[in-house]
This record gives C-alpha cells, sequence and structure tokens, in this order.
C-alpha cells in the first residue's frame, strides 16, 4: 500500500470530516487519494473513470464519516472497500464487468494478436546470466498483459493481495465477499494467469513473484 497512513491519524481526520470540517476532508484526500486511486488505475485501466470514481469515494467518504467502525476493521480496509465497491459499479454501467467462471476453460487468445513463441523463453534461467535480465523484463509484459486477461474480481484479489499486501479476512471485507470466496478466488485467478503465461512460453511458480 505504498507509505501506508498513521490510522491514528486517518481516523482524527475522519472524525472531523463527520463533522463536516473542509479542511480535514482536504488533507485525508491528499493522504488517501492515491493509494485507493492506484489501486481503481489498475482496475478501471481509463484515467477518466480512475477520475471520476476517486470523485465518488471521496463524495461517500463525505457523506458517511461518521459511519465508520474502528472496531470492525482498518480504516484502509474500508476506505478500499468503498473504492472496489465504486469501480465495479464503474464497469456494470459502462458494459466493462464480467464473472469470470471457476471452472475449466482454455486460454483464450484474441485473434488478432499474434504470439511469437520464438521471442519467449520456455524456462527461467536457475542461474544468473546476463540473458536473465532481460528474460525478467519479458516476464513482466507477459504477466502485465496476462493480468488484463482476468475478470474484474480476478484482478481485484491478486491485486489487493499481492500488491496491496492486504489479509485474506481484509480482502473479504473489501470485496464483500465470504473469507473462502476469497481463497477460491485467488486459487483461480493464480491458475488463469499460469494458462495465460504458458501460451507465452512462461511458467508460474510458486517462486516467482506476482509484481503487477
Amino acid at each position: 500500500m505504498g507509505n501506508p497512513v498513521d490510522e491514528k491519524v486517518g481516523v482524527a481526520l475522519l472524525q472531523r470530516i463527520a463533522a463536516k470540517d473542509r479542511k480535514a476532508f482536504e488533507e485525508f484526500y491528499y493522504l488517501y487519494a492515491e493509494g485507493f486511486g492506484r489501486f481503481l488505475m489498475k482496475m478501471l485501466k481509463q484515467h477518466e473513470w480512475v477520475d471520476e470514481a476517486v470523485n465518488d469515494v471521496m463524495l461517500t467518504v463525505w457523506q458517511i464519516a461518521d459511519r465508520y467502525d474502528p472496531e470492525r476493521g482498518r480504516l484502509s480496509t474500508w476506505l478500499f472497500g468503498i473504492a472496489h465497491n465504486k469501480g465495479l459499479k464503474l464497469l456494470e454501467r459502462n458494459g466493462r464487468y464480467w464473472e469470470e467462471s471457476l471452472e475449466d476453460h482454455p486460454v483464450e487468445i484474441d485473434r488478432d494478436e499474434k504470439v511469437d513463441d520464438s521471442s519467449y523463453g520456455s524456462v527461467l534461467p536457475s542461474t544468473f546470466k546476463p540473458e536473465r535480465e532481460v528474460m525478467g523484463w519479458e516476464l513482466g509484459d507477459a504477466m502485465s498483459w496476462a493480468f488484463e486477461k482476468l475478470s474484474p474480481n480476478h484482478q481485484a484479489v491478486i491485486e489487493l493481495c499481492f500488491s496491496e499486501n492486504f489479509t485474506y479476512q481484509e480482502i473479504a471485507n473489501i470485496m464483500d465477499c465470504p473469507l473462502n470466496t476469497v481463497k477460491t478466488r485467488l486459487f483461480h485467478a493464480r491458475k488463469r494467469l499460469a494458462e495465460i503465461l504458458a501460451s507465452k512460453g512462461f511458467s508460474l511458480s510458486d517462486q516467482v513473484k506476482i509484481e503487477l
């Protein structure tokens, strides 16, 4: 989550926002908008949609700041939950949301996309070589390409787990779903990534850290 804001500072600002303190609202925006905005960018892909979603999140914070209960979880969890909800609604409104089946399915490659197998290695080198660094760049590009093929829910669970470092329970709270659903989505998201990466000649192992 980048440089996390001191929880006490955020909660104190939120209490002032509940009293309609505009200065506190401005401070809160500059402290938190970049973090959940980065998450929304991965989710929405378009700057204008992200700007709209960020504004919607902050409007909601202004309206319901008094509803935050620190006994129910961290402020960042509450905030990302609002952001995730706003992002999904925006995708649905623009016809961009779909739920990926949890059943096995073959890898689908865009018809207009040519895959040049010769430009990708089938196995990551086990010892350091000059070409290992180049392979790392290619894997990063392939990982980003594969990530775009996932459903919004699968993208979100990977982003929240590996990039934002939320716990499974926090992710369940953010996505408003049971804990086991988070675990299931993460399992199938990784499986789907492995299938898509295999089409590029890469393998996704437990030793390869997911960095998106």
